[in-house]
């Protein structure tokens, strides 16, 4: 099983939660294990807050490479329906990739390579 977390940048605090929600309700709908919002960030008791990051950072676990590539189709298509969307894609092993709408296009085929490549990942 691979993990990768997408990290959803934002005008806002607000703006990236927002976008955030919506970019997990869509990945939902694909045949990824799981997307739940990166549990790093819980506060620890009687404290005032939650990191903003962790609210904007998704942790997607997926077990095949077919679904990847519907992975990697989606993070494309949701992030070039606005030129000023920003994503960055962490790899289990710390590779990161950022992609903006405005390339996204012209990069699918580097979304592609980049989650397929890396070791797997025990679940």
């Amino acid at each position: 099983m691979r993990s990768i977390s997408v990290h959803v940048h934002g005008a806002d605090e607000s703006e990236s939660d927002a976008l955030t929600r919506q970019l997990r309700a869509e990945l939902l709908e694909l045949d990824v294990d799981s997307v739940d919002l990166d549990g790093k960030g819980t506060p620890p008791e009687h404290s005032k807050g939650v990191d903003p990051a962790t609210l904007t950072t998704l942790v997607v676990a997926v077990s095949s490479s077919p679904v990847l590539v519907e992975l990697a189709r989606a993070l494309r298509d949701w992030i070039t329906r606005a030129a000023d969307r920003k994503i960055t894609i962490t790899a289990a092993d710390g590779r990161a990739l950022e992609i903006t709408g405005a390339r996204a296009r012209e990069d699918q085929r580097l979304i592609e390579t980049f989650l397929e490549s890396g070791e797997d990942t025990a679940s």
